[in-house]
C-alpha cells in the first residue's frame, strides 16, 4: 500500500456530489482503499489516502484530469539529538513506527511508517521531518 495525499480546491467542491465524485473516480479503478486522514484548510478538502501500489499511477492521473492535487506522501526521519523523549508523536503513530525502548528512549522504525506524516506536528522539538 502507498500513501497519497490529494488536495481537493474549494472551487471543485460545491455539494456532496462533489465529494462523490472523487471516491467514484478512485473506485472505478476495482480497488480497496482507506482514508486516513480528512481535513479542510483555506485551499480546500485534504485527504490522506492509502491505495495498492500498483493502482498508484492509475488512480493519480485519474483524479489529476479531474484537477486535483495529487502528493505521494514520502517517510519522516528522526533526529535523535533533537528528540527529548516526550512521547508526543508515539500518541499519533498508527503503525507504532514511533514507539519508546526498554530505557523509555524513543525508536522509529521504518518498515513500519506508512507515511501518514501525523507525527511531524506533534514534535515540539521539529525533531521529526519529512523526507
Amino acid at each position: 500500500m502507498t500513501i497519497i495525499n490529494i488536495s481537493i480546491p474549494f472551487g471543485l467542491v460545491k455539494d456532496i456530489d462533489d465529494y462523490s465524485k472523487v471516491v467514484n473516480d478512485i473506485l472505478k479503478h476495482d480497488i480497496t482503499f482507506n482514508i486516513l486522514k480528512f481535513s479542510t484548510g483555506s485551499a480546500g478538502i485534504n485527504l490522506l489516502l492509502d491505495i495498492p501500489e500498483e493502482k498508484v499511477k492509475t488512480i493519480t492521473e485519474s483524479l489529476i484530469e479531474s484537477n486535483i492535487i495529487v502528493n505521494k506522501k514520502g517517510r519522516v526521519i528522526v533526529d535523535i539529538e533533537k528528540c527529548i523523549d516526550c512521547g508526543s508523536c508515539i500518541s499519533l503513530c498508527p503503525t507504532d513506527a514511533l514507539h519508546f525502548n526498554g530505557d523509555e528512549r524513543l525508536e522509529f522504525s521504518y518498515e513500519k511508517c506508512i507515511g501518514c506524516l501525523l507525527c511531524l506536528d506533534s514534535c515540539p522539538r521539529y525533531a521529526i521531518e519529512e523526507m
